[in-house]
């Protein structure tokens, strides 16, 4: 395996004929061929912002980024961000989570165009269900964000934006094969005609994985069309659909090699937007059905597969004013008000739980003021109030400022308040004198504070940020043996947990840009004083770019990873990195029609560290492929 590989990765660099560091033809345009660093962003206040002017820690990952990355999935996308810790129960099919700034997965609100994917059965989900291929750009919200999107959004939120077909007609199709019997087949197609816009996308992956029973095979499927009604109204229909069958592997000390979980989802989205001179309004209907099937033969007491069937529907609406005034008379109040409501419907259908259902719905106003006579600095506060069936209602307020100490320079701070809700598996798992559910839970409760100073140039070629944070956490739900030795959640915990996160991103000329970051984070669990959560996580990430040939075609590649120590319960510390590689050839200039060759390897140095304990994860991978335009 290791002759083969560096066999396969030297043919490869000879192939493509690529000098990395003695060019003699430089890239026409860089933000055109590499990454550009944002300054707009939306999940901070649900309209368009300034980076500078928010009062809240936001990351941003575009399609470049994306496609560099090579990943085949959400989890391995922002692995490397600062603040983010993933949890991987290592094989291709396991589980993928993320934590926000030490919080728990089911404290982190995940959003696919604004349309909230959690499970309501257990809070979370899994990141390996969300295809990259679908993806055009990913906002990460560091810190609690309850005042605007309610529930789970105790550690952050990440919403995810998938492509569409307003750029000019083009289709791609790709084949790539790596070690581990990996194969995947991607093609997509996009055009633009008249008011009419639309994109489909569909891949088939499959592997065999490093360990017994740990393939996978997925098949993807994505189709959005846009319609375009008037020069300031939009109406989006999405249609997505996920069929997943993966082995469940267990751990190296109870492995399940016969366990088989599948996962089958639909979703459908309707959206309709509506941009004015001073006003947006945003409305959105959407529907989810996700089935879920897992059978382990071996299992003690075995009866039969688990089978849970999830139905959500959902109505959401907000509006923005820019330039309000509570004065009719004052038409250069500063104001921009944002308000709008949701509502929720669960119903789910589980051979384990049985039949649970609620309905929740939910309003928020927030004012972001600008005064005139202090220009430079920005005052936000904002309200949410959510109502559950189960449990009741929540108030969620956050107040912040942003103050611009300079015109590249700015400063912010916030404090607000933020919940998780019970999930169906905690209120109601079924009694078998073993385990049982609890459904007199309350929310997690959490107050945060946060503050920081983020710097970008006039140029926009450099980017660093300092943020400090603080979280409280009261009523967390915890699982452990009651009086009659029975595990059952309660609400007994509290933590808490204060942070640090330093991030630097830099374009050093037309042809290199990296990035570096560091995360302290100090978890601690209040009532037995151990720590939660590894201290430090760091990470980096080194891109090339180059284009060659009177074509002037794309040469990219990337060097990323990250770093783990000062892990909880004698884990051991780890590091990973990965390398990725593209290089285009032009087969027809005058439409713009390329052939692609890219590379990647996968945890280079082959390491096997246990995120989770007792479940390695997968060794070095490596994938070649093609892809064609038509």
């Amino acid at each position: 395996m290791s002759k083969k590989f560096y066999f396969i990765l030297i043919a490869l660099l000879v192939f493509v004929n690529i000098p990395l560091f003695c060019t003699n033809i430089f890239a026409a345009e860089l933000r055109d061929s590499l990454f550009t660093l944002e300054e707009i962003v939306v999940i901070a206040s649900k309209y368009p912002q300034e980076l500078l002017t928010s009062m809240a820690s936001v990351e941003i990952i575009n399609r470049k980024d994306i496609e560099i990355s090579k990943s085949e999935n959400l989890s391995g996308i922002i692995k490397n961000i600062a603040g983010l810790e993933i949890t991987d129960y290592g094989s291709p099919g396991d589980i993928k989570s993320v934590s926000i700034r030490g919080s728990s997965p089911e404290q982190v609100l995940i959003m696919i165009d604004g349309q909230v994917v959690n499970d309501p059965q257990t809070g979370k989900i899994d990141l390996g269900l969300i295809p990259v291929s679908m993806i055009e750009k990913i906002e990460i919200y560091r810190g609690p964000a309850s005042s605007l999107y309610g529930a789970n959004a105790l550690g952050g939120v990440i919403n995810i934006i998938t492509r569409s077909g307003r750029e000019e007609k083009k289709g791609t199709v790709g084949a790539y094969f790596g070690n581990y019997h990996t194969q995947k087949y991607q093609a997509f197609y996009q055009n633009r005609s008249n008011d009419l816009n639309y994109f489909f996308s569909g891949e088939y992956y499959q592997t065999e994985g490093d360990r017994e029973n740990s393939t996978l095979d997925k098949i993807s499927l994505m189709g959005k069309i846009s319609k375009e009604i008037d020069q300031k109204t939009d109406l989006d229909l999405s249609i997505r659909y996920h069929d997943y069958q993966r082995g469940i592997p267990g751990s190296l000390y109870y492995p399940t090699p016969n366990a088989q979980q599948n996962d089958k989802n639909i979703n459908l989205n309707l959206k309709w937007q509506k941009r004015e001179e001073n006003k947006d309004i945003n409305i959105m209907a959407w529907y989810d059905f996700h089935r879920l099937y897992y059978d382990n033969p071996d299992a003690w007491g075995h009866t039969g597969p688990s089978i849970h069937k999830t139905h959500t529907t959902g109505l959401s609406f907000d509006s923005t004013h820019y330039s309000f005034s509570f004065d009719d008379d004052n038409t250069e109040s500063g104001h921009t008000l944002t308000w709008g409501g949701d509502l929720k419907y669960h119903w789910l259908d589980s051979t384990d739980i049985g039949n649970r259902q609620d309905l929740n719905g939910a309003v928020f106003i927030q004012d972001v003021w600008q005064p005139a006579e202090l220009e430079k600095l920005s005052i936000t506060a904002g309200l949410r109030y959510d109502y559950h069936q189960i449990f009741g209602g929540q108030f969620n307020p956050r107040v912040g400022i942003s103050y611009r100490l300079q015109d590249e320079l700015s400063f912010y701070a916030s404090v607000g308040r933020a919940y998780r809700a019970p999930t169906y598996d905690d209120l109601y798992w079924p009694e078998d004198g073993y385990v049982g559910g609890n459904p007199d839970l309350l929310p997690e409760i959490a107050w945060a504070y946060e503050a920081g100073i983020r710097f970008m140039n006039e140029e926009g070629d450099i980017q660093a940020e300092l943020n400090v944070f603080r979280k409280n956490v009261n009523d967390l739900i915890n699982w452990a043996p009651d009086s009659e030795e029975v595990w059952r959640p309660s609400n007994i915990g509290s933590a808490q947990i204060d942070g640090v996160e330093v991030v630097l991103k830099k374009e050093f000329n037309e042809h290199f840009i990296g990035n570096l970051n560091y995360t302290y984070l100090n978890a601690l669990d209040l009532d037995t004083g151990n720590q939660l959560k590894p201290k430090h996580k760091y990470g980096f990430g080194l891109a090339y770019s180059n284009q060659f040939g009177e074509s002037k075609d794309d040469f990219t590649m990337g060097l990323n990873g990250y770093i783990v120590a000062g892990r909880p319960n004698n884990l051991n510390n780890y590091y990973l990195f990965d390398v990725n590689m593209d290089r285009d050839f032009t087969v027809n200039k005058e439409k713009d029609r390329k052939i692609k060759l890219s590379f990647s390897v996968k945890n280079l140095f082959n390491q096997r560290p246990e995120l989770v304990s007792g479940h390695p994860i997968q060794g070095r991978t490596f994938l070649l492929g093609i892809s064609a335009d038509f």
